[in-house]
């Protein structure tokens, strides 16, 4: 990725490109740990890595080559706050989906990720970093990192430097989209495709958001910007029905060089099946922001996030969209 052809913002601290050797499409051989202790390769994938919101993350859809294969997702980018690497994940199952997090930092050119839950430990590592091949693995601890066990390694090897995400066509790791077929998953599909309209508050002037169906049928990812593509959008979302938590659960993430990741997590709306309605929450408990997403008859689609106000909520952005038939 040296001598990269994307728009990168100059607010952005240098950490945040550390994940630049990764933009491209690549060929994934996944290699499993046997019961002798030995490795084969058994699976053979495509992961292509995007560079969004003008460098401030990197967006992964790996797809195993099969069609009921691996599907897998991830969104990361550098948390100026915490002074690491945040990743977000979904590797969905058949009507099983909802995201986990790792976070860590690069150090001599090794990139180490770990999510903790007690003694249980899990990390994944980049290493053998080139131009034109990388090695992937991860390992687990049940005893807090005192012993680690792999049971995954991923050799990746450079098949173009650039992997390009365009509005009605179908997006890597989408297929029949039958992966997860359970109603709730239909519930945010109308959000796939073009849609132009108008910011309305929070600034003004035009706006595009464009959709894409991923993870077989799981997921929806959308980018809201000037022209809705991913490299210059300012917003990001990734939408799922979360089957653990049996709710709808709602990643954002915008292009400024100091916003973490939102989460939101919510239900369908009182006015129907088209009004999602999520509820940031803090610490688990406390309620902060609202993020609103309803349909009107005629099609048009308003995006609003608000923030509690006087016992009511107030609106800090809105934009309507209207969907534009064959693009």
């Amino acid at each position: 990725a040296e001598g990269q052809d994307w728009p990168v913002s100059e607010a952005l601290p240098a950490e945040a490109r550390q994940f630049d050797f990764w933009v491209g499409e690549w060929d994934v051989d996944l290699r499993i740990r046997q019961d002798d202790l030995t490795w084969a390769d058994e699976v053979r994938s495509v992961a292509s890595i995007y560079p969004i919101l003008r460098g401030k993350a990197v967006l992964e859809l790996w797809s195993d080559a099969r069609e009921d294969g691996i599907k897998g997702y991830s969104l990361r980018y550098f948390d100026t706050a915490r002074d690491e690497w945040v990743l977000w994940l979904n590797w969905p199952g058949p009507d099983r989906s909802g995201s986990s997090s790792l976070a860590g930092t690069f150090r001599h050119g090794r990139g180490e990720f770990f999510s903790r839950a007690d003694a249980s430990v899990s990390r994944y590592t980049f290493s053998d970093i080139g131009p034109n091949s990388l090695r992937w693995d991860d390992a687990f601890s049940q005893d807090g990192g005192a012993t680690w066990t792999n049971n995954w390694i991923m050799e990746f090897t450079r098949r173009a430097d650039r992997a390009w995400l365009v509005a009605g066509e179908p997006a890597p790791t989408f297929h029949t989209g039958e992966r997860c077929s359970a109603p709730p998953f239909r519930s945010y599909e109308f959000l796939a495709g073009r849609q132009e309209g108008q910011v309305e508050v929070g600034g003004s002037g035009p706006v595009t958001i464009t959709g894409h169906r991923v993870l077989d049928g799981c997921a929806v990812l959308t980018f809201a910007g000037a022209e809705g593509d991913p490299e210059t959008a300012y917003a990001f979302s990734h939408w799922t029905w979360n089957t653990y938590a049996e709710r709808f659960e709602l990643t954002t993430l915008t292009s400024g060089a100091n916003t973490p990741v939102r989460m939101f997590y919510g239900s369908v709306g009182a006015s129907g099946e088209t009004d999602l309605v999520l509820i940031e929450q803090v610490d688990g408990t406390r309620v902060a922001d609202r993020f609103r997403v309803a349909r009107a008859d005629d099609g048009r689609v308003t995006w609003v996030h608000e923030t509690p106000e006087g016992g009511g909520w107030r609106a800090v952005w809105q934009a309507t969209v209207q969907p534009v038939e064959g693009r």
